[in-house]
């Protein structure tokens, strides 16, 4: 899978209902085409790391194997810098 992150007013009111989150939250978006839903816990696993996160939203530009994660949610993966990470394995 792919995972990038997104901020700010691109978590205002998201589709699966809730309060706005923020960037501190363990959150993501998926595509509508996703096999994972509204409120399912995904985690993301890359090398030794690895995050849990609700999915909260939906990514318009994402495809079924992309997820769109919190601020806090990538850093546990990753830098900012990286933007993109590639090869994820996901599960619930």
């Amino acid at each position: 899978g792919v995972a990038t992150w997104y901020t700010g007013s691109q978590m205002n009111a998201p589709a699966c209902g809730g309060g706005t989150p923020s960037d501190n939250d363990m959150v993501g978006a998926v595509s509508q085409n996703s096999p994972f839903k509204c409120h399912d816990r995904v985690t993301l696993s890359r090398g030794s790391k690895k995050v849990t996160v609700k999915v909260v939203d939906f990514c318009e530009s994402c495809s079924p194997t992309h997820v769109d994660l919190s601020k806090a949610a990538f850093k546990k993966l990753a830098s900012l810098g990286e933007g993109e990470l590639h090869g994820l394995n996901w599960s619930m």
